[in-house]
């Protein structure tokens, strides 16, 4: 039974999809189906979605770091998907206003939440000829793997390069050092979906709507 199947079975009014692989056939039978649906962090174009505002948080992150000095920064983008887009999009956004040349070098692939991948990725970027004084992990986790890395090429953070996070999750808080990073305001992200997908449910005309969530810097002991 698929999950649009499940769905149908159990009579759902309607369903949040989030936290999830996106580009799987299943759900875009439920996305197709005749079920209200809204997505959290990944836009359909005939769904409701709910995003977090990821292209101001990155630029916040811009903001912070280049007034700190940094003019080398670093960006490990996380897997092709629309938020990967949104927060290279505020990435280079925030460079341009904020007078950071974007070096095409200096931008590489990761995958979210996956520290070795990210590991290795960092590993590329010191190699370079001028390494970034700054690098930006797609996500807390990730970050991890990043830190590790450096710490295993004998480069201290935040003394030689400084290092950020997204998501602020309660892991960036309590590792050492504690990550700077761009909290994601997730209960804001579940109340304006269930508030969104009820309107749903109850008017079945509704247009489609895409809301966002606006989030918060947390200043942290990894950038120097």
């Amino acid at each position: 039974m698929t999950t649009y199947e499940h769905c149908k079975y159990r009579n759902v009014d309607g369903v949040v999809i989030a936290c999830t692989d996106f580009t799987d056939p299943d759900v875009f039978e439920v996305i197709n189906g005749d079920i209200p649906v809204v997505t959290i962090d990944h836009e359909f174009e005939s769904r409701t979605a709910v995003l977090s505002d990821n292209i101001a948080g990155e630029r916040a992150l811009v903001a912070y770091v280049s007034g700190r000095g940094h003019k080398k920064i670093g960006f490990i983008k996380g897997n092709q998907s629309s938020v990967a887009e949104k927060r290279l999009e505020g990435f280079i956004k925030g460079c341009r206003e904020f007078g950071v040349a974007v070096e095409n070098e200096y931008i590489v692939d990761g995958e979210f939440h996956n520290a070795r991948i990210c590991y290795d990725a960092v590993k590329r970027l010191m190699k370079l000829e001028e390494p970034p004084s700054c690098i930006f992990m797609p996500d807390d986790y990730s970050a991890i793997g990043g830190i590790n890395a450096l710490h295993d090429m004998g480069i201290k953070v935040p003394e030689e390069v400084s290092v950020v996070g997204y998501d602020g999750l309660e892991l960036s808080s309590i590792v050492s050092p504690r990550l700077t990073t761009y909290r994601q305001d997730t209960e804001a992200l579940g109340a304006l979906a269930a508030k969104a997908l009820v309107e749903l449910i109850e008017n079945p005309q509704t247009c489609k709507k895409v809301l966002t969530a606006d989030g918060r810097l947390l200043e942290g002991e990894t950038v120097i």
